[in-house]
């Protein structure tokens, strides 16, 4: 996790710095929604995955299928979508 620090932005003390800056997060913000839902889905295939995956023993041929099914999800990631 990255570390911020309030110093890093400067203050908005003008009307047009502010419609600016809400300008800009609006612009980006249906971007970010749309990747943190994306982001969402995948990090939910991989918790399903490892749950189904504790219940089978690590030798088995099961397993084996859930392990090479989470290693596509890691090696192509648009699938887990």
């Amino acid at each position: 996790c990255a570390y911020f620090s309030i110093r890093q932005y400067i203050r908005i003390v003008l009307h047009e710095q502010r419609q600016s800056y809400e300008a800009d997060f609006g612009a980006e913000y249906d971007e970010y929604r749309n990747l943190h839902t994306q982001m969402r889905s995948v990090a939910e295939k991989f918790r399903k995955l490892d749950a189904q995956r504790k219940l089978l023993s690590p030798g088995s041929r099961e397993y084996q299928v859930k392990r090479d099914e989470t290693k596509d999800c890691v090696s192509s990631p648009s699938s887990a979508l």
